[in-house]
């Protein structure tokens, strides 16, 4: 039986050119009556001409499973920029976490964010590994704090040190040595059992990608960002946790009890939760530094 082709365009076309504009694997080519397609095979699923047709004249047989309006609604809603600025000035980095267990209802609606987060390439290979009930992050917290006392030790001993000159990585652990502080801090909170690392999170988001993808780390980070930012419109709060992410990679202990799939490397965490505090206002930030480029050519 033949295949059906992976795109079509059918009459209704009313070559507007946009499909042409906005493919980013240029498969839309003009010509004088119609739009002709090229290098169908090179397709990476974006759905970009699906959504900007204007009259409904592309079909996709990978990305159409049920209709156009099923699966490409309308997009009628449009934020302007102050809602847009104030829902970014809102997110807060949560550092105390309420005691009320996440459901799986609430999980995956905070992964919906994550879902349509870009992706390099379309690839859209982020991998959510989530981790539910307090007791279960207290594990994982436990094996970060023993991993911070190893970490302690290497920098704090001269002949570690020393080592660690021979073989070039002065600067790596001076900057650790800098912030050894914040170690001992946790270390130490953690031995009079307050949790300052994951800020008493019962749940988990653990977010990692196969790392001989295009953009592993982009991909991973910036799904991140959109759940952080979606989880105040459904009354939760999230956190970004480095320390976690820094654990996996210089702790074999810790990278075991994960167990990621093979070839996938952690790029991300968060802690999610209910808010024990809630915050009253938006918080200002300094004006960024702007350079405007000009070519001296």
């Amino acid at each position: 039986m033949r295949s059906l082709p992976i795109i079509k365009i059918d009459k209704t076309c009313i070559k507007c050119n946009k499909c042409v504009d906005i493919c980013p694997r240029y498969i839309f080519f003009p010509s004088k009556n119609e739009i002709k397609l090229r290098n169908l095979e090179t397709c990476n699923d974006c759905g970009h001409c699906i959504a900007i047709c204007p009259v409904d004249a592309i079909y996709h047989n990978r990305l159409i499973k049920d209709s156009v309006e099923a699966e490409y609604p309308l997009a009628n809603e449009h934020f302007n920029y102050d809602q847009t600025l104030m829902l970014i000035r809102q997110r807060r980095s949560i550092r105390y976490f309420s005691d009320k267990t996440l459901s799986k209802e609430q999980i995956l609606r905070l992964i919906q964010f994550g879902r349509y987060a870009p992706t390099g390439h379309n690839a859209r290979k982020v991998n959510y590994t989530i981790v539910m009930g307090r007791e279960k992050v207290v594990t994982i917290l436990s094996e970060v704090i023993e991993a911070f006392k190893k970490i302690r030790e290497q920098v704090t001993k001269p002949i570690l040190r020393f080592l660690a000159l021979l073989i070039g990585k002065r600067k790596k652990v001076e900057k650790v040595r800098r912030s050894l502080y914040r170690l001992n801090s946790h270390i130490t909170y953690w031995e009079a059992k307050i949790d300052k690392v994951f800020h008493n999170a019962s749940s988990l988001i653990l977010i990692h990608a196969d790392e001989n993808m295009p953009s592993p780390f982009e991909d991973c980070v910036i799904a991140a960002e959109n759940i952080m930012l979606g989880a105040q419109s459904i009354e939760l709060g999230a956190t970004y946790i480095g320390y976690l992410v820094k654990a996996w990679e210089h702790s074999k202990d810790v990278r075991e009890l994960i167990n990621l799939p093979i070839n996938h490397s952690l790029y991300a965490v968060l802690a999610v939760g209910k808010l024990k505090h809630n915050f009253k206002r938006v918080v200002s930030r300094p004006e960024p530094k702007l350079i405007y480029w000009n070519s001296k050519t």
